[in-house]
């Protein structure tokens, strides 16, 4: 359950924002997204860094340009690099076999996988929205600038773990271990807990 609330918590931050995570190293080759975030080149993401990489990120998912964001744009915001991503992947797989999924030999485990997979997506749709609510701070519905950089702030802070202004590539290395940590422990525990 741990994996997938983390997994949540990633897919919740791509939907309301779409790339930090990624770019703080939620994922593999999270490297290279530092390197594109640190602007200045002296090995580290700076806050500075940060809200400018969130400011340019506003104004692309603010589509009609009123400079608020609504759950709409955000999820559409959120499809649009989900597209990027998978075409990426596919670019990356051409010319390999393709691979066919265990579950696919089982029917019933087919059709278990599909029903868990629409669970987590009404968990992440619920979850998102608390998130968009606990960051509409005048309730109007719609994020201004303020309050989507005080959302993807948080997730800085958590990174910045020696509260520095800074993230090195050592606390994104940190945060990424803590992160494999937990999958591990998830994975350890008995079935049903």
């Amino acid at each position: 359950m741990k994996k997938f609330t983390f997994a949540a918590a990633s897919a919740l931050a791509l939907a309301l924002a779409v790339p930090l995570v990624a770019q703080a190293g939620g994922h593999k080759g999270g490297g290279k997204h530092l390197e594109m975030l640190d602007a200045n080149g002296d090995g580290a993401v700076s806050r500075a860094e940060a809200e400018a990489s969130y400011a340019e990120l506003f104004g692309r998912i603010d589509t009609n340009a009123d400079d608020f964001l609504t759950q709409a744009e955000l999820k559409a915001g959120h499809e649009a690099h989900r597209a990027e991503m998978k075409a990426e992947w596919a670019g990356k797989r051409e010319g390999r076999p393709a691979r066919e999924p265990a579950a696919d030999a089982d029917p019933a485990r087919a059709e278990a996988w599909k029903a868990r997979k629409e669970e987590r997506k009404a968990k992440m749709q619920t979850k998102a929205a608390e998130r968009f609510a606990a960051f509409d701070t005048n309730s109007d519905g719609r994020w201004s600038k303020v309050e989507y950089t005080a959302h993807r702030l948080e997730h800085f802070t958590r990174l910045d773990t020696d509260a520095d202004g800074n993230i090195t590539a050592a606390e994104q290395e940190a945060a990424r271990a803590r992160m494999k940590e937990r999958r591990g422990k998830w994975r350890d525990k008995p079935a049903g807990q």
